[in-house]
């Protein structure tokens, strides 16, 4: 049994991301929408948010957003792409995410982040890929319409996102975390919010820039421990400085659980 009370919402509360089913229950293609009121503790230094705080973002809503479209079924994210289109971000952020697809093995999910304090502009498009499961015990078990409300933080109080991963720096091209249980998902496996955070931080730490597309495979679930990321440039073009990602669970043999290609603007 995992320790933390509230293994599986932590990365969600961390955020302040207060997240509600806008279609009506049953559909076929569910929607959701999700706030994020509160950004100064999730700002880099030049202002922005960080890309890894919208990529945690983006898997929540569109993770349970295709949850829902499988129901009594649940899903786990396979693969996420995200591309930042701003940098001014004013907030609050919004996060919509829809259901293109679902199938017996798989869901397809669309989503895009806006600025709600720059007349709707648009700060974040993607598209998430989730896998169909279905877990011992059953689906998360939540009222509907779904609203989960985890806007409570101060921001003035609650630490930066590093700082809340806790992470490690083992070179100039490694960093690593340990698995801990807020970073868990609800099956006990690190969530992926906060892996697609640790490749954020890991690509921005290596090239100096800033995370502006990002391209995720997760490949197998980390449960041991310590988790690290290990970054690889691979190029550059006019937009920036391309390197690859790889997570790898030390704890489990080294075993590799995710890889990432992420373009870096200078």
């Amino acid at each position: 049994m995992l320790s933390h009370p509230e293994t599986g919402r932590s990365l969600t509360q961390y955020l302040g991301l207060t997240l509600r089913e806008t279609s009506e229950p049953g559909a076929a293609h569910p929607t959701i929408e999700g706030d994020l009121a509160r950004l100064d503790h999730m700002r880099a230094a030049n202002g922005n948010v960080r890309a890894g705080a919208l990529l945690t973002a983006a898997d929540s809503s569109a993770g349970l957003c295709g949850g829902l479209a499988v129901l009594p079924g649940w899903v786990v994210t396979t693969n996420i792409m995200l591309h930042i289109t701003s940098f001014e971000h004013v907030g609050p952020l919004r996060t919509c995410a829809r259901v293109l697809r679902t199938g017996k093995k798989a869901v397809v999910t669309a989503m895009h982040i806006i600025d709600l304090g720059r007349d709707n502009a648009l700060i974040a498009d993607g598209v998430l890929t989730s896998a169909v499961l279905h877990p011992e015990g059953g689906p998360p078990n939540y009222p509907r319409p779904l609203v989960i409300d985890a806007s409570t933080h101060d921001s003035w109080t609650t630490e930066e996102l590093p700082d809340f991963l806790a992470v490690r720096t083992d070179g100039p091209s490694r960093l690593s975390i340990e698995l801990n249980d807020r970073l868990r998902n609800p099956w006990g496996i690190l969530h992926g919010g906060a892996i697609a955070a640790l490749v954020d931080v890991a690509a921005e730490h290596t090239t100096g820039g800033v995370t502006t597309d990002v391209v995720l495979h997760f490949l197998a679930p980390g449960r041991v421990g310590p988790v690290a990321a290990t970054v690889e440039p691979i190029g550059t073009r006019p937009d920036g400085t391309v390197v690859r990602v790889e997570i790898r669970d030390s704890g489990a043999d080294n075993r590799l659980i995710a890889i990432s290609v992420v373009t870096c603007r200078a």
